[in-house]
């Protein structure tokens, strides 16, 4: 099985057609159908189900996509490293839970690239509990999560604070304090459940009596840059971490609604294993470099 084949595969799985992959990659269908049969053969099970919908994955095709994507990933990695090695370079893996990853960490990555200029810095966003992975497995060198890793492999530590906001476009027409029934009569325009503030909002929701259900929930959103054009467009109002509407604050396109009894603060933690397998002197100042300044260097 050839890693080429399996990124044809993830394409197939993503588009939901061996034709429209075929013509984007030069291939003629016939020989990518071809491919997949191959995949199916040696792994000895069908990946794809055809429907009126589309090319379907099996619960073999879903697996198989898991594990295709890590090991590309792996790939591409080794690929790097080889590169860093040729110039004389090292590289530093950073992963992060998505909010920190595009409102945090990029402004912590410019002070580091001055301060070690032989490391190349890679930063990649995903939930916590898969930067957690990451970092157990050494495919990455640090992570940032909400909350604590409670791994015992794994040096955890808080690094900076953040709340999660009600925030509606300046001109939209709603009081400046609202209650919690008060909220009711909203539309929301929500993250989804993979996100770390999603989570923490239904929970404190919860501890105070209520279910998101009860709520008029128009969308769930799978980026936080989505549901801020929704909100700023006027299609309702929408609990964000600060950091990530800070800059719309600022800019007077976003406005504060205050929510009577609701204060969610949270933690934001570094975490990164306490003995690597390849000790490294150098990546180790690196973290603790991290672990110190990231707090007064957020964007």
């Amino acid at each position: 099985m050839q890693l080429e084949h399996l990124a044809l595969f993830l394409k197939i799985a993503q588009e939901k057609s061996i034709s429209k992959v075929a013509g984007a990659s030069h291939i003629s269908q016939p020989a990518l159908s071809l491919q997949m049969q191959k995949i199916e053969d040696t792994l000895g099970c069908r990946l794809f189900e055809r429907s009126n919908r589309g090319i379907q994955l099996t619960d073999a095709g879903h697996l198989t996509r898991r594990y295709a994507s890590q090991l590309l990933h792996i790939y591409d990695q080794f690929q790097e490293e080889l590169e860093n090695l040729r110039n004389n370079n090292d590289t530093c893996r950073i992963a992060a839970t998505r909010v920190a990853a595009n409102y945090a960490i990029p402004c912590v990555l410019a002070k580091a690239k001055e301060k070690f200029p032989r490391y190349t810095f890679t930063l990649s966003s995903m939930p916590s509990k898969e930067v957690v992975q990451q970092v157990l497995d050494e495919q990455a060198n640090l992570g940032f999560i909400v909350g604590d890793a409670n791994e015992q492999e794994l040096a955890c530590k808080n690094v900076f604070s953040d709340q999660i906001v009600l925030v509606a476009a300046a001109d939209y027409a709603v009081r400046e304090t609202l209650t919690i029934d008060g909220l009711k009569r909203y539309p929301l325009v929500l993250l989804d459940e993979d996100f770390s503030s999603y989570r923490l909002m239904a929970s404190q929701m919860k501890s105070m009596g209520y279910d998101i259900a009860d709520f008029g929930v128009s969308y769930h959103m799978d980026s936080t840059e989505s549901v801020k054009s929704m909100v700023m467009s006027g299609n309702g109002l929408t609990f964000l971490p600060y950091m990530a509407v800070k800059k719309e604050i600022y800019q007077q396109q976003l406005k504060i609604i205050e929510t009577e009894g609701f204060r969610l603060h949270y933690d934001v933690s570094i975490i990164y294993k306490r003995r690597p397998r390849n000790f490294d002197g150098q990546m180790t100042a690196v973290k603790k470099y991290f672990e110190a300044t990231v707090s007064s260097t957020i964007c």
